[in-house]
């Protein structure tokens, strides 16, 4: 059954999500808070949240950023708004839709079957299962992003005797590219690079494309993310790495004994 958190201050409002989606067959939840909505999913563990922007306790786009970027949780979320355009900036994000009020009960549902297609017979485009008997540390994917053409090759040759798939690129916008195109388990990334830089290549994958994989920032310089550490599935460590390190941390992020 799909689990629709609907987060609203107007009780008319949260009356209709109910009983709307409760006659589609959906199982319902509510909140009225920022606070309240992810206390609230962590909870229910929803499948879609139709998020008020305008709400308490520090609004919707709080309750975005605190999924997005502290939880790394990529939830479908639909904003339902009077003001849509206050919004520009998230309408071209993965798993987000935009919904004007007053809201059209066809239009909604019509976003609510686009953002999960799982439940509605669409194709997810699964990743294929590893071939029997391979190894586990082979069927993760690691993407190492560095624009020196030595770390890139020491890492590659670290990690590809230790049994993962390695594939690299050497600038944020090449990063981003090969992540959607390889789908990697976890990411090693530089800070300084040519084209936005290991900060831009972060705030992409976790806000734009709501992607959880696990980071590793090699820099010279760990003082200048130090405060993305804080962000769940972000480890920073300083160069150069021996390989143990880098192991070591690889193992971590991806649970591997």
């Amino acid at each position: 059954m799909v689990k629709i958190l609907a987060v609203e201050d107007n009780p008319a409002i949260l009356d209709f999500y109910r009983e709307f989606f409760g006659e589609a067959g959906f199982e319902v939840q509510t909140a009225e808070d920022a606070f309240s909505a992810i206390t609230k999913h962590q909870q229910f563990k929803s499948d879609l949240i139709i998020l008020d922007l305008n709400i308490p306790a520090g609004g919707g786009m709080q309750v975005f950023d605190t999924l997005r970027n502290r939880l790394a949780d990529p939830v479908p979320i639909i904003f339902s708004t009077g003001k849509p355009e206050q919004l520009p900036s998230l309408a071209n994000i993965h798993n987000v839709a935009i919904a004007t009020k007053p809201t059209n009960p066809e239009l909604l549902m019509a976003e609510v079957k686009r953002l999960l297609p799982k439940f509605f017979g669409q194709a997810m485009n699964p990743l294929p299962p590893p071939p029997p008997g391979q190894p586990r540390a082979a069927v993760f994917k690691i993407l190492v992003v560095d624009d020196d053409l030595s770390v890139l090759e020491l890492y590659g040759e670290i990690l590809s005797k230790a049994g993962f798939e390695v594939q690299t690129a050497e600038d944020a916008m090449g990063a981003i590219t090969k992540f959607q195109e390889f789908h990697p388990a976890l990411v090693i990334l530089d800070v300084d690079m040519p084209a936005g830089g290991g900060r831009k290549v972060f705030e992409r994958l976790r806000i734009q494309l709501a992607a959880p994989a696990p980071i590793i920032f090699s820099t010279g310089s760990p003082e200048s993310v130090a405060d993305l550490e804080k962000n769940l599935n972000v480890t920073i460590l300083k160069k150069p790495l021996t390989p143990e390190l880098l192991l070591g941390a690889v193992k971590k992020l991806l649970k591997i004994p």
